[in-house]
């Protein structure tokens, strides 16, 4: 089952560069223009602060705690994986960056999954639990098809999906899957690298290579990932994210009403 909690749990998930932050930001506006949701924008957080916001603590040793933040100020959280402090940080510029030195993909998944535990446990589950909604960039449904394929690439011993469901972040993410996954889909993976190519922001991430994704695209297709979020109750909903980026904003929206509106 999905999490037990009155929080919307959203996840967009895809190929690097496919359009899960537009089908995101699509239903952003939709709820800023519809409802006036407070944000709690957590990248500019992190980038602000270095740490995770502390939803719990207003004083620490009876001081006031720099990283407190009241809950009840807010009605939307906007977050992403991995994150910019902490683990998320060190994934970002050392294990999956481009930087000449090889981490497995053992490594990088137990990574994944230690960022994702401190986050859902710091984050994610205190908010869904007031009732703020998450909108998310990614979660376990990453390590679900990356890691496995990046093992095959090492051409070390395969890491299973059995494998990556056994880490503990994994596991907690999984007893509180998102109402919906969103996976953005397109018919060839040359175009998404194409993009990659011409936009501003770059993740510098080895992952960011032609012949990876074009392996990848049938996994966040295929019966595997679905069978996985499904059985544990989530909307599975696939956007054609090869018409225009209004096109995937306004896919996400459709879906977004469909499920929660009607």
């Amino acid at each position: 089952m999905t999490h037990p909690h009155p929080g919307k749990f959203i996840v967009f998930d895809g190929l690097d560069g496919i359009g899960k932050g537009e089908g995101l930001v699509g239903i952003k506006e939709y709820l800023v223009e519809t409802k006036q949701p407070r944000i709690l924008d957590l990248e500019a957080y992190w980038f602000e602060m270095h740490n995770h916001p502390d939803f719990e603590n207003e004083l620490i040793d009876g001081k006031p705690n720099p990283y407190y933040l009241d809950l009840s100020k807010f009605d939307l959280i906007l977050s992403a994986e991995p994150t910019f402090v902490g683990v998320g940080m060190n994934i970002r510029e050392e294990i999956t960056a481009k930087n000449g030195r090889e981490y497995s993909a053992q490594i990088a998944a137990q990574g994944f999954s230690l960022d994702r535990l401190i986050l859902y446990q710091r984050v994610i589950l205190p908010a869904l639990a007031a009732g703020v909604d998450v909108l998310q960039s990614r979660s376990v449904s990453t390590s679900i098809v990356y890691q496995p394929l990046q093992s095959l690439f090492e051409g070390r011993d395969k890491l299973s999906v059995k494998d990556i469901l056994s880490l503990e972040g994994n596991i907690l993410a999984l007893e509180n899957a998102p109402d919906l996954l969103g996976i953005p889909t397109i018919e060839s993976a040359k175009t998404v690298m194409t993009r990659l190519e011409k936009r501003s922001k770059s993740d510098n991430s080895q992952y960011e290579n032609v012949d990876f994704q074009i392996k990848l695209k049938p996994h966040y297709e295929g019966k595997v990932l679905r069978d996985i979020f499904e059985g544990a109750g989530t909307a599975v909903r696939y956007i054609d994210a090869g018409i225009s980026v209004e096109s995937t904003r306004e896919q996400a929206v459709k879906i977004y009403q469909d499920l929660f509106e009607k």
